[in-house]
């Protein structure tokens, strides 16, 4: 009898339908990812078995009884537990409190909850306080603390939505080996993700979804990444061969979005020594015009720091800084040397309300402007010129922003974000949590962005991400930059490597 039976889902939201006549089944002790392009409509599924959405039609089953969650809290209470892409934590807890709520401890005492929450905290592998208020933490991290709620709770069930999406390697490890716990307590895991390989190397079987249809459900000993990423496009599925045949050659480096290398370049923005005090201990920086560098590390590395200087959200000292040819003050243990623009794909970060339709959205001007008839039908065409660029799953571009899946909502504001950045910005993981053909999609953004001029500095865990997106990818480890590692001419799996290489050392 399998632990979940699901038969004949179906949702839809407006005219747009979501889910169509789902059917599958996850057993004791069994790891299923789930896998698609953004908007295929994998995060619709998962929050109707988390109970989250009611379908609109279809059937459910749990350990051989009829499921039919109420609500989120309703499927806790049935043995089903979720971690959402977008989490939402009260602020003004502790780790501790975060960890044990909604089980039978919650609103114990401090001290009673700490011994347990450090051991679950470690289990996880997070190395913070169980005493530390959730607001004091990086967003990242939300994620992890969810993971050790999940065990903390007598789930039969649980769904990771992207929880990896953020991850650096060595956390994706941690988060597979309780994954991998959960099965051998015969709990069942329903894995969504669309960084492929890493998933593989964890489930037991995997489903594809595809225009809010299952189009392969396969063991995942068959599959490889490339050909899994196929399966996820339009088009017939692709017959699933063995793992032991060898993988094909990785993509070369010109299949992404060609662009100049500006080794030439000017030098837009110079940074001599910055200082972050207790965190960056003396980094220089040197970003032409239309460059992409790249900047990661550990969390402890010293490179969100160092982002953070860079934007003005954190105080720092330099030596000498030259933007644009113009010295800057170079700041004060008080004060911010450089407030460049910022983007980081987090929940309140889009900046776009989500009650706003995709058009409103989209357009420079204030809605209801006064504006002559021409530039309002440019402006109209323009949105639908990056509607359909960026193959956002919607049948209007009066649809609401909040309804559009969270792939579709990272594309657009990504987008609007761009069309209106100044010449030097911040990027923050711009393709997190999107499918193969949306990478792609954000990498032609930049590349078009850098055609014009703009230098981007992207920071980012992901060293897939960092390879397709940069021109060069500077390690930090210690509060410095210790070495610089070249994108151009080079495949993508070798800089990958080297990055990882670099990383660890």
């Amino acid at each position: 009898m399998p632990l979940l039976q699901v038969e004949g889902l179906t949702r839809s939201f407006g005219a747009r339908r979501v889910l169509r006549d789902v059917s599958f089944s996850i057993a004791e002790g069994e790891i299923v990812g789930l896998v698609g392009a953004n908007g295929a409509g994998k995060s619709t599924l998962g929050d109707v078995i988390a109970g989250i959405t009611a379908p609109d039609s279809g059937l459910m089953a749990l350990q051989g009884s009829a499921y039919a969650p109420l609500s989120a809290e309703d499927a806790r209470h049935l043995g089903v537990g979720v971690v959402e892409q977008l989490i939402r934590i009260d602020p003004e807890l502790t780790v501790a409190q975060a960890v044990f709520r909604g089980t039978p401890r919650a609103g114990r005492p401090q001290a009673e909850l700490r011994r347990q929450a450090q051991v679950l905290l470690a289990e996880v592998a997070l190395d913070i306080s169980p005493d530390s208020l959730v607001g004091e933490l990086p967003h990242f991290v939300y994620g992890l603390v969810e993971v050790a709620r999940m065990l903390a709770e007598d789930t039969r069930l649980v769904v990771l939505d992207e929880v990896s999406a953020a991850l650096l390697p060595a956390e994706v490890t941690g988060l597979h080996a309780v994954a991998d716990r959960l099965r051998r307590q015969g709990r069942g895991v329903l894995y969504i993700s669309h960084r492929l390989p890493e998933m593989l190397e964890v489930v037991d079987r995997v489903l594809v979804l595809r225009e809010g249809r299952i189009a392969l459900d396969a063991p995942s000993s068959a599959l490889d990444p490339v050909r899994l990423a196929a399966a996820t496009v339009e088009g017939s599925a692709p017959v699933p061969a063995p793992r032991s045949e060898p993988l094909p050659e990785p993509a070369p480096r010109d299949e992404a979005p060609a662009r100049s290398v500006p080794a030439d370049g000017e030098v837009v923005l110079q940074v001599r020594n910055l200082r972050v005090p207790g965190h960056v201990e003396g980094v220089d920086l040197d970003l032409r015009r239309g460059e992409i560098i790249g900047l990661t590390g550990h969390r402890s590395s010293g490179v969100r720091e160092l982002a953070g200087a860079l934007s003005g959200e954190l105080p720092a000292i330099t030596d000498e800084v030259v933007l644009h040819g113009e010295p800057r003050s170079t700041g004060s243990p008080e004060a911010p040397v450089l407030r460049l623009p910022v983007y980081t794909p987090d929940e309140d970060a889009y900046g776009v309300d989500p009650g706003q339709t995709i058009a409103r959205t989209l357009t420079d001007e204030p809605w209801g402007a006064l504006t002559d008839l021409r530039t309002e039908i440019a402006q109209l065409r323009g949105v639908i010129k990056t509607v359909h660029s960026l193959d956002v799953k919607t049948l209007s571009i009066r649809t609401v922003f909040g309804a559009l899946s969270g792939g579709d909502q990272h594309k657009l504001a990504l987008a609007r974000w761009m069309a209106s950045a100044e010449d030097v910005v911040v990027v923050h993981e711009p393709t997190r949590g999107l499918d193969v053909r949306a990478r792609q999609q954000v990498r032609q953004l930049l590349a078009d962005a850098t055609a014009h001029g703009t230098s981007v500095v992207v920071v980012s865990v992901d060293p897939d991400e960092l390879a397709e997106c940069c021109d060069r990818v500077g390690i930090v480890s210690g509060g410095r930059v210790t070495s610089w590692i070249e994108t151009h001419d080079r495949a993508l799996a070798a800089v990958r490597d080297s990055i990882l290489e670099a990383a660890a050392a």
